[in-house]
């Protein structure tokens, strides 16, 4: 069992898409938590929740050489890191 952070909602039993979402995120090093370890913020880092923006961060991680991980916390993948 993996500690996903504060701010993870869980997706439905049976959505296995949603839960590959979620598999990839936690195997990028990435949780779900908003709090910064500082305390100043406390507004939730954007994550993937379709495979659709899963793909999208894959394909542009692989075309600019951006490791995986910060392409996932992106919201804008326009947006230099």
């Amino acid at each position: 069992m993996v500690c996903a952070g504060h701010d993870f909602a869980a997706p439905r039993r049976r959505d296995s898409k949603a839960w590959t979402v979620v598999a990839a995120v936690l195997n990028a090093g990435l949780r779900y938590e908003g709090r910064e370890p500082c305390g100043c913020g406390k507004e939730p880092k954007f994550r993937p929740r379709t495979r659709t923006q899963l793909r999208a961060r894959r394909i542009a991680a692989a075309r600019t050489g951006t490791p995986l991980a910060d392409m996932l916390g992106r919201a804008d993948l326009q947006a230099p890191g």
